[in-house]
């Protein structure tokens, strides 16, 4: 009895992880920062994708206005680890205190470069949660 339900959960455990990791849904995510943080100007926003050839940006989008700001081209690591320095409003403090929305995609559909300025979220093959951040 012993010798079958071992293996039992052992498979039981392995196919627990992988509905796990499936039912997050998610192939990119922003791990920092996080929902509801106080950034500075220019922070380093941290994630992982899971296609660790995917071509990934991060948009930025001051809440009060309607652009949506593309962000410096992010270099994603072998482990599909990535980071960037993004940035967040203007220069000096005439954007502290402002909230600002933030997500970052892999594969968008259309060519992307730095400083450019979308009326949307780009479509892209995947997209991480959007996140509020607040300027401090």
């Amino acid at each position: 009895m012993r010798r079958i339900i071992m293996p039992l959960v052992v498979l039981f455990y392995f196919f627990s992880v992988l509905h796990l990791a499936a039912g997050q849904g998610e192939n990119i995510t922003i791990k920092f920062p996080s929902d509801g943080a106080s950034v500075s100007e220019r922070p380093i926003v941290q994630g992982v994708v899971m296609d660790k050839t995917a071509q990934v940006w991060v948009i930025v989008h001051p809440m009060k206005t309607s652009d949506y700001w593309v962000q410096p081209k992010v270099t994603v690591r072998k482990e599909g680890l990535w980071r960037v320095q993004v940035y967040i409003g203007r220069p000096g403090n005439i954007d502290v205190g402002k909230h600002f929305e933030m997500m970052a995609v892999a594969n968008p559909k259309q060519t992307l470069h730095e400083g450019k300025v979308l009326g949307t979220w780009p479509e892209a093959q995947s997209q991480s949660e959007v996140i509020e951040v607040i300027r401090k």
